[in-house]
Parts: structure tokens; sequence; C-alpha cells
């Protein structure tokens, strides 16, 4: 039986892995959060070197991995050992019912497992759920809260908020915020002793004004889903009285606040169905479920393969470059990308703006710097005027800049370059200025 169980769980994770590598190929967040991991590994400090709004305990155990190899793929390793991981702690808290959360999992374009800090708080709430069923002591479920408050604040946040007042007991509430508090010191002496805690504030707490005024994602079907499951939240206070799952999945609307997209939606109705089927009694047998279930998932992999046939037809593993091994690229693709490579290494003092930023300063060996996450309300508070002027000073600088319609980008900052810089040429998809 045991040899069974490693079989199973060795086939999710070539499943996972096989999925990220097939249908992560061109996600920027995923870029953006190996592009951390990779700081980390090559001695940055978070907010003081490069611009993460998030609090940073997923980059730091990603980071981890690319000490044995800094590469792309070994990123994606290290995700599906996290989404194995997941599924253990699924089928530990659901039992046999966990195979029919398998489906929601990869709908519809396996987005849930996209490797982002995003996951690991949904892996954390998991594990909270599990500590409240097995009555783990308060203590224990306080350091989880803390971690999960060094993942993503916002999220963290709330959650701490409502799993003490879950408790019903001052004595208990009050552990868990004691015991909350211990891995927040940690990170308050990490901010203290790297000077990066003026930054964290900035970037962190400051920034998500800017965040959320430039950050309104919102689409009628996505938010009538967020609705309903709203609606059961509200009903499930009153149908199951006292039960700590209500304040879970309450405090879960976070994961859509203020950005209510396919990724964060995708989540909360993630947890949503995690509770749910923790309610439903199911009689029949679940293992006759298996067989329709995972023809469902093959299905949702060969439709969505179909869907990129196109793309997909004349790719293979990129093995050329340095730290992308395993990205995938077609031909037109490589060309592109050591075209605008040479170009770039070409410019002493360069520096690119553009959604592939994180993806070239990677791979040219380059430090990761504020430019590499390039969005509207991830600079901190004001933080296109601010980055503006630090490009000001920047004399004798080249910078390659390519637009973007996605609005979060900012095009404001190469209009001040274009504005404030001297033409040099135009290389393929991108425009060079030097700063004098």
């Amino acid at each position: 039986m045991k040899k069974y169980k490693y079989i199973k769980y060795l086939l999710f994770f070539l499943f996972f892995l096989l999925c990220l590598i097939i249908f992560g190929y061109n996600d920027a967040d995923i870029m953006w959060n190996y592009g951390m991991a990779h700081a980390i590994r090559i001695g940055e400090i978070p907010y003081k070197d490069f611009n993460i709004i998030s609090t940073p305990l997923y980059a730091f155990i990603m980071s981890l991995g690319l000490f044995i190899s800094d590469t792309y793929i070994m990123f994606l390793i290290e995700q599906s050992i996290l989404c194995t991981i997941f599924i253990y702690l699924l089928e530990k808290y659901l039992g046999e019912k966990y195979i029919l959360l398998f489906i929601a999992i990869c709908f519809p374009i396996f987005i849930f497992i996209f490797p982002t800090y995003n996951f690991l708080v949904a892996l954390i709430v998991l594990l909270l759920l599990i500590f409240e069923k097995e009555e783990k002591p308060d203590w224990q479920i306080g350091i989880l809260l803390g971690l999960l408050f060094l993942t993503k604040h916002t999220v963290g946040g709330v959650f701490i908020l409502l799993s003490v007042i879950s408790t019903l007991n001052i004595k208990k509430g009050l552990t868990r915020i004691l015991y909350t508090i211990i891995p927040c010191l940690v990170f308050l002496l990490y901010l203290l002793i790297t000077k990066s805690l003026y930054s964290f504030i900035d970037l962190s707490i400051l920034g998500l004004f800017d965040f959320g005024k430039n950050n309104k994602s919102i689409s009628i079907v996505l938010m009538t889903l967020c609705l309903i499951v709203f609606i059961y939240t509200i009903y499930s206070f009153f149908k199951y009285k006292k039960d700590y799952k209500n304040f879970y999945l309450l405090a879960a609307l976070s994961f859509v606040i203020p950005m209510v997209d396919l990724m964060h939606t995708t989540s909360y109705i993630i947890m949503f169905l995690i509770v749910l089927l923790s309610r439903i009694k199911i009689k029949h047998n679940i293992k006759q479920l298996i067989i329709p279930t995972l023809s469902i998932v093959l299905s949702i992999f060969i439709m969505n393969v179909i869907y990129h046939y196109n793309y997909y037809k004349g790719v293979v593993l990129n093995t050329n470059l340095v730290r992308e091994k395993g990205l995938l690229l077609d031909q037109e693709g490589k060309d592109y990308v050591h075209k605008v490579l040479k170009k770039y290494k070409s410019y002493k003092n360069s520096h690119i703006i553009s959604m592939e930023s994180m993806f070239f300063d990677i791979e040219s060996g380059k430090k990761i710097t504020y430019f590499d996450v390039p969005l509207h309300g991830n600079l901190g508070y004001d933080g296109i005027a601010k980055l503006e002027k630090n490009i000001s000073k920047m004399h004798n600088h080249y910078f390659l800049i390519r637009d973007n319609k996605n609005g979060q980008f900012i095009n404001e900052v190469n209009d001040y370059i274009r504005k404030n810089g001297v033409f040099i040429e135009e290389y393929e998809s991108y425009e060079i200025y030097k700063i004098k």
C-alpha cells in the first residue's frame, strides 16, 4: 500500500511538472516570481535592491533549490514538489474526496498551480484547516498564521484577525496572536539588519494605495462567482454555527481584493470547494469516480494543448539559454531572444523596461532592479515619479524600452525616457535611448 502511495505522488509530481512546462511558458507572473527567488540566490536584498510588494517567504523558499541549480527548470521542479505536498494535505483533510477537487485545480488552464506566492498562501491555509480540524495547540496555529503573513501580508492579516475571532475565547485568541508575532519579529529583525525597513514600508504598505488605485481588474463572470461564494459564506454562518471553516472562508475573500482576476479568483474558488467538500457526505464509492475524474483532467489537458497547437508544433525545450533551461520557445522566439540579448549586452550601463525585463536581466547576468516588475502599484507610493527622478540621474545609461497594452504597465516612464533621452536606434521591437 505504501509503495502504491509513493508511485501515486510521483505521478502527481511528474504531471504538475509537465503542466508547468507546457502551460506556464508565457505567464509573466511566473518569470517575476522566479526572478525574485533568483535575486535572493545571488545575494540581493528584497525591497532594497528590487521591488517586491508582498512579504517574501515564498521567494526565500524557492531560492533554496536555486543554490543547487539556478535555472528556470529547477524553479518549476520546486513548485511541482509544493503542488504534490498540496495534494497530500488535501487527501489528509478531505480523504478520498480530494480526487474530486483535482478537476478544479486543473480548470481552466492549470493557473492555480502556477508558481506564485498565492499558491503558497493556499497551501498554508489548507494546513491551517488541518490544524483546526485536528485541534492542534493554539501556539502551533499562531506560528502558521505568522508564516502566512510572511507569505502575503494583505491576506495573512485578514486570516489572523478572523482566526483569532473564530476561537471565541480570549485566552486562545491571545495565544495565537502572541505566537503569530514570533515569525514577524524575525522578519522585522531581518529588515533592520539589511536596512530595508523603509523600503518595505514604502512598497508593501504605502504602495498599496497606488496598487489599489491602478489595479482594479474586474470581470463580470468572476465577480458573479465571487458573489455566489460570498452568499454561501453568509449562509454558512447561520447553517453551521461556530464552525471555524466559516471564518476561514470569509477570510479567503481577501484573495480577490482588489484584483478580481482569474488567478486570484481561482484561489478563492478552490478554498470554497475545499470547505464545501469537507461538509458534503458522498454515499457512492469515491473510487468509482477516479476514472471519470482523470478522464476530465486529461480532456482539460488535451483541449489546452489543441488550443495552443499552432505554437506547440514548432516548440522544443530550450537548452541554449543559461538560466532559462526548460523554457518553451519556438524558433522565431529563440531568434528574437538571442538578438535582443546580444544587443542588450552590447551597451554599457543598459536597462530594459518592458514586460520582458525580468527575463532579459536574468539571462544576461544582470542584477534584478526596480525596472524588472514595471507595473503600477509595484513601485511604492507615488512610484512613477520616484522612478523618473532616479532615471534623470542615470547619466550615460542606455534604455531599451517597449510599451505594453496591459493597463498595469508603466507606459508613462517610457514616455518620460522618450522625452528626456536621446534616441539611438530602433531594434526588433525595442526603442533605444540614452540619458545624457
